[in-house]
């Protein structure tokens, strides 16, 4: 603790502040990974300044009354800025509670709210919404690190003490933020220059204006040196998750099966289900839920919902390739059931305020977790696939037994004598065929070339369902196909689902549809290692929206059927390149995705030319500072003297090191003049009797010297150029490069 608390200490102590307040901006501007920033900053601006203002009128208040800091009492500091955030938080973020005073409702809202925000955000997906019971918990983490820094900073003279905790407020982001969108780098650079420039306010150091200007640059260089490498250091790309070990709240929808209803919309092909305005071409087809179980009657949903803010996380294993983005707004106007549509599997997604939108982290399907009303408007950003037919020739089947699971026994024990003949049946449709990708391709040529699409067909899906259509039917409706579809190849163990959606619908505009029942369609995928979830479209009539598979891939000389109908070999325009051929682009793209050696290279000798000169000019400071500010006063004297040589050999003096005291003296009085060059024959004089007769000089000796030291630097300054002087601070800072003083 200081002694003193008046007159230029306290000065410093206050306008130290403006640090601890970045300190604290910067720590809380790490939860922007927990929380879109336009919802977060507000908070922050109460959570900082109101801390920073409390801190610095009770310090003047009570500052009047006590001689120092160490007596300034701190309990009404405590109680005052405790006070002040029940007051705050009651008028903010909990202002519906109790009409915005802080009374007994609102604050027990508060206290329950930052009690339950950790594991909420844990179990949900980032961004969070910014809800008030969410963001309790940042504006009480910033609030208080800011409150301690600045009583930190108030009462002791450390001069990096009061960034700490600032430093650990950062944790909290960090650990919750861990999955959301962008980078923590930012924020950390900008912490780092926050305690820089804290150090540099607080330094013991009396530098004159001018000096802690150019100390500036160092404040800079731990923000760049933090933004910038950071994200590269080898070590620092995969935080610790500790969402892996908080059990989310899983959701199970209760909801009909969009696959019973698809018999409903096809019989009601009129009724319009949902507008569309994309922001490019024809969007591909919509899908609207996933089915990936089967008990051998339904397909079903095993989705867990889980809360979001309006990002939908990547699929985990996935790497299609390249992607096409499309953006599209819906109007529902007759959509039964929770489920939303969009393109494919979107990242993003924005509702009205007030939705509580889920999300399934393993399909991307998107539910509102209640009937979907008429009218419901919202956005949804999809990243198409763009599929990469040589690299799907070669893959392999992902090893998921969950998706080519099929029950084997009915419920008294015996053997399904259906799953026998699925078996066959697919066997016989895919011979020939090598890889599993030509399996599945070659499964939907034969759905579709040896079945007819029949709208009006019965439903169902079960066991018997899809023995009747593949056996006897020979016509069904969309259902069937893809049912049957996913059926026969998991015989074949290729990992399938279901998939529930519609077709683009009729264009009504420029970049505008209008989705009916009559669109309705369910299609089958198959999952690859490496890959992700592949459409396949095994119903007749798809040829001209892509074909069978999402891609063509045909072997040299094999002629595929599409609706019956013999087409021409796709031969490829390159030689068919081996299993490892084809993986290596994936590999080389996860091996390339930092910043390209071309970039990198000539940031790093940036960055090291601009750390260079740094330290050069850092350098001579810290010299003449441990010279200052050494308490021995002999110490103090020769460092003096140390400085006053240095800089003269800057206007001429040879730093051969060979000269005596007198000689150094009699340069300086020719050269610099004026009354300090009077004085230093007087000071070589008594630097000789300290150094060899043992003198032993008082403090008011040690301070006169380094006042004609100071004249002298001035001198030095207004006659060298700056340019000269810069140069020469390069040169010195270069290892075993030292500047010589004079032989005493």
């Amino acid at each position: 603790m200081s002694t003193t608390a008046g007159g230029p200490d306290r000065a410093r102590r206050l306008w130290s502040l403006l640090p601890v307040a970045a300190l604290s901006c910067s720590a809380g501007y790490g939860f922007a990974r927990v929380f879109p920033p336009a919802e977060l900053l507000p908070v922050l601006a109460v959570a900082v300044f109101a801390p920073i203002v409390l801190s610095a009128v009770l310090s003047g208040l009570l500052g009047r009354r006590a001689p120092s800091a160490a007596t300034t009492p701190l309990w009404p500091s405590v109680l005052l800025t405790a006070a002040a955030w029940a007051a705050v938080v009651s008028a903010t973020l909990f202002h519906e509670v109790s009409d915005g005073l802080p009374g007994g409702p609102a604050l027990r809202a508060a206290w329950s709210a930052l009690l339950d925000a950790p594991h909420a955000l844990l179990s949900t997906i980032l961004p969070a919404p910014g809800e008030p019971e969410l963001l309790v918990l940042p504006h009480a983490v910033v609030w208080t690190a800011t409150a301690v820094s600045a009583e930190l900073a108030l009462r002791t003279r450390a001069p990096l003490l009061p960034a700490l905790p600032a430093v650990l407020a950062l944790g909290f982001p960090l650990v919750l933020g861990a999955d959301g969108p962008g980078s923590a780098y930012p924020a950390a650079g900008a912490l780092a220059g926050a305690a820089a420039l804290l150090v540099l306010m607080r330094s013991r150091a009396r530098l004159p204006l001018r000096a802690m200007a150019l100390r500036l640059p160092a404040v800079v260089a731990p923000g760049l040196v933090a933004g910038l490498l950071g994200p590269h250091l080898p070590g620092l790309g995969a935080p610790y998750e500790l969402r892996e070990t908080v059990t989310p709240p899983t959701v199970r929808p209760q909801s009909t099966s969009p696959l019973d209803q698809v018999a409903a919309w096809m019989r009601n092909g009129d009724e319009r289900v949902f507008a569309v305005r994309t922001s490019g071409g024809a969007p591909g087809n919509y899908r609207l839920a996933v089915l990936d179980r089967y008990d051998g009657t339904t397909w079903s949903s095993g989705a867990g919902l889980t809360r979001t803010g309006g990002r939908v996380p990547v699929e985990k294993g996935a790497a299609p390739g390249r992607t096409r983005t499309l953006e599209q707004r819906f109007t529902v106007q007759s959509l039964p059931g929770i489920w939303l549509p969009a393109a494919d599997r979107p990242s993003s997604v924005r509702t009205p305020e007030g939705t509580v939108l889920s999300v399934d982290r393993d399909s991307g399907m998107l539910s509102t977790g209640e009937a979907v009303p008429r009218g419901f408007t919202y956005t949804a950003t999809s990243d198409l696939p763009v599929y990469d037919a040589e690299r799907l020739r070669y893959a392999t089947a992902a090893d998921d037994p969950a998706r080519t699971d099929l029950p084997g026994s009915d419920a008294a024990g015996r053997p399904i004598p259906s799953l026998r003949s699925f078996r066959k049946i697919a066997e016989r449709a895919t011979r020939g065929s090598t890889h599993p990708y030509q399996r599945a391709v070659r499964l939907a040529d034969w759905l579709r070339a040896t079945y007819r699409l029949d709208p009006e067909a019965l439903p169902g899906h079960t066991y018997r369902s899809l023995e009747f259509f593949l056996a006897d039917g020979g016509r069904g409706t969309s259902e069937q196909f893809a049912a049957s579809f996913a059926v026969l190849a998991r015989t074949l163990d290729l990992p399938t689902r279901v998939a529930v959606g519609f077709r683009p619908g009729t264009r009504t505009g420029s970049g505008t549809w209008q989705v009916r029942g009559r669109d309705v369609l369910a299609w089958p995928e198959v999952e690859f290692a490496g890959v992700g979830w592949v459409p396949f479209h095994p119903t007749p009539g798809e040829s001209a929206r892509g074909g069978s598979a999402a891609v063509s891939v045909q072997e040299p000389g094999e002629r595929p059927e599409a609706d019956g109908k013999a087409t021409e070999p796709a031969r490829p325009s390159t030689p068919p390149r081996t299993p490892d051929e084809a993986a290596a682009p994936a590999a080389g793209g996860a091996a390339g995705s930092g910043p390209p050696f071309w970039l990198t290279a000539p940031l790093a000798l940036l960055l090291l030319a601009t750390a260079y000169v740094l330290y050069a000019l850092w350098l001579p400071y810290r010299t003449r500072s441990r010279r200052r500010d050494n308490p021995d006063p002999r110490r103090r004297l020769l460092g003096a003297w140390r400085q006053i040589t240095e800089r003269l050999t800057e206007i001429g003096l040879p730093a051969t090191g060979a000269h005596t005291a007198q000689e150094v003296a009699a340069f300086g009085a020719e050269r610099v003049g004026g009354a300090v060059g009077r004085r230093l024959p007087d000071l070589a004089t008594l630097v000789n009797e300290v150094e060899y007769a043992g003198r032993r000089p008082d403090a008011a000796a040690a301070d006169a010297a380094w006042a004609d030291c100071a004249a002298v630097e001035e001198t030095v300054r207004r006659r060298t150029p700056r340019r000269t002087r810069l140069l020469r601070l390069l040169r010195s800072a270069a290892p075993g490069r030292r500047p010589r003083g004079g032989r005493r």
